[in-house]
């Protein structure tokens, strides 16, 4: 059979096929081909009894191509990847923010930004941080999903029907409560902001699909840290300019055939940040990761 997985708990996995849930391991071959069946993947399963006196449990044989896979949190398959900050309390991270549009962009993810807790910024900043990311090609969304959970569901249920979504974004910012919003029939627990170091607390404690509708998934990830672009090996720092989607069509009209995109007199895409076409916030971020990636060796693994 073909079917889904949902979760793993303890080396079991939750396999979903035809709006039935099956119990299995996956094969032993498995782990000595270096193979980690994860959340979203689809697989191909039998449903058998392994074990007189035991619950019917089944065994993963194959698993099926990946449209791309995030490496931390472990999970596959993704259609669209809804990123959640919060316009204050805390303040958004702009160079985290773009280390996950470019991850995104890499992995051939959609992406939505979603910009909670309008209620505690001003009209200036909501602009502001709107308009960068506007500027740049993405959908935004601005929300104040404790106080006006319709709203929630207006703008993001449509953006979410029909696909594998992820929400990911850091502790505080009201990812849960935006869920529990668009899902409450899920009732996933709501954090807290630390008074004192402004962070949120963990709430989420594993990975799991939930099914929302008619090949409907959302994704919510656990001890959500943001993705680290020291530890893991996304991409080549050639290929960083290719994962900043408003910088990707502007290539070809650089003056020089290798230019790096961070200093070069006659880069196109300089000429566009500094005629205001484009956002700076973007292309220091830009820089910034091209620092890391230029210190990632082509035989390092990621």
């Amino acid at each position: 059979m073909i079917g889904r997985i949902i979760s793993c708990v303890g080396g079991v996995y939750t396999v979903e096929c035809e709006n039935t849930y099956y119990r299995v391991y996956a094969k032993g071959t498995f782990r000595h081909e270096g193979i980690v069946p994860v959340a979203g993947d689809m697989v191909e399963f039998t449903n058998e009894r392994v074990k007189e006196g035991r619950e019917d449990v089944g065994i993963i044989n194959r698993i099926l191509e990946r449209k791309n896979v995030l490496i931390r949190p472990e999970v596959a398959n993704i259609d669209t990847m809804f990123i959640v900050f919060a316009l204050s309390s805390p303040d958004p991270n702009l160079l985290a923010i773009d280390k996950l549009t470019a991850i995104a962009a890499h992995a051939d993810i959609s992406v939505v930004i979603v910009f909670n807790k309008e209620d505690l910024a001003n009209e200036e900043e909501v602009k502001y941080y709107s308009e960068i990311y506007k500027k740049s090609g993405y959908k935004v969304v601005t929300l104040e999903a404790g106080n006006n959970k319709e709203e929630a569901r207006e703008k993001l249920l449509p953006l979410a029907k029909g696909k594998v979504s992820v929400f990911t974004g850091p502790s505080g910012v009201g990812k849960s409560t935006i869920i529990n919003a668009l899902f409450p029939h899920l009732k996933l627990e709501t954090g807290v902001v630390s008074e004192k170091t402004r962070r949120g607390k963990n709430t989420t404690r594993s990975t799991t699909l939930y099914k929302t509708g008619e090949d409907s998934y959302f994704v919510d990830t656990p001890g959500f840290t943001l993705l680290d672009f020291d530890r893991f090996k996304f991409m080549k720092k050639e290929e960083l300019v290719h994962a900043f989607p408003e910088y990707s069509p502007l290539v070809a009209n650089c003056r020089y055939t290798k230019c790096t995109h961070t200093k070069e007199e006659g880069c196109a895409i300089l000429e566009k940040i500094k005629d205001g076409s484009l956002p700076p916030s973007r292309h220091e971020s830009f820089l910034a990761l091209w620092e890391i990636l230029k210190n990632h060796k082509d035989w390092e693994k990621n």
